[in-house]
């Protein structure tokens, strides 16, 4: 998998798994969103979006993405 590969498929695994958590979308700023549980969504339903190179690690870049699509980069 290669990263950019796995950037866009999360883009819409992140709508796949708001939809099936039930959380409230789209973001609106007022809502923390997990970026864990995410996290163990996709490694139990699309483990292959988790492996890519990455720096420091793919799941790093991927909390990243996850951040700026759930607008809660200001965690960063």
């Amino acid at each position: 998998m290669k990263k950019g590969e796995a950037e866009a498929a999360i883009s819409h695994l992140v709508d796949k798994w708001v939809e099936q958590a039930k959380e409230p979308w789209p973001p609106d700023g007022l809502h923390h969103y997990s970026f864990g549980t995410f996290w163990t969504w996709l490694q139990d339903n699309y483990h292959q979006y988790t492996q890519f190179r990455a720096v420091p690690n793919a799941r790093y870049v991927a909390e990243m993405w996850f951040d700026r699509l759930t607008k809660q980069t200001w965690r960063n």
